[in-house]
């Protein structure tokens, strides 16, 4: 599947697909977007400015942005590397056509420093792919658990 490159995401966001909220320029690269921290969730505690993360402590952050993936465009998420280079872990899932939504990204802060995190700073990656075609289900028809999301959203029993 073809990558998405910086000028077409920046022209499908501006008619409200793939980011429709919180959009900003500064945040695109060459083959992707980088999403910024909206809330921060460390145990049972939810921040929506700053933060600070003890070593060996597992967090999740929801994107402020508000992804909008139409049914033919999917996204993989990867950790910005600076973040790698500092200890940090992160554990991502493919993000489904037809997805809208804030998204939830979990990190494990596997150095021996407290980690310092702030809202609005970008720490992960978007890499939008289009597909051969549009899903015959989309995400909504599939499961659809974390459709709409807004803020850290944890689902069922396997919340934190």
């Amino acid at each position: 599947m073809p990558v998405i490159d910086d000028s077409n995401i920046q022209i499908l966001c501006s008619k409200g697909l793939i980011i429709s909220e919180n959009f900003e320029e500064t945040c695109l690269t060459p083959n992707g977007y980088d999403l910024r921290i909206g809330e921060i969730k460390i145990g049972s505690s939810v921040h929506t400015a700053e933060a600070e993360v003890p070593p060996g402590k597992h967090f999740l952050v929801s994107t402020l942005e508000y992804v909008n993936l139409p049914v033919n465009i999917m996204a993989e998420i990867w950790i910005r590397s600076s973040y790698a280079r500092r200890g940090v872990i992160g554990s991502f899932g493919a993000v489904d056509a037809g997805f809208r939504g804030n998204l939830t990204l979990s990190f494990y802060n596997a150095s021996d420093n407290h980690l310092k995190l702030a809202h609005g700073e970008r720490i992960a990656q978007l890499v939008f792919h289009e597909m051969v075609g549009s899903a015959e289900k989309s995400y909504v028809e599939r499961s659809g658990h974390y459709q709409g999301s807004r803020g850290v959203t944890v689902k069922g029993s396997d919340a934190l």
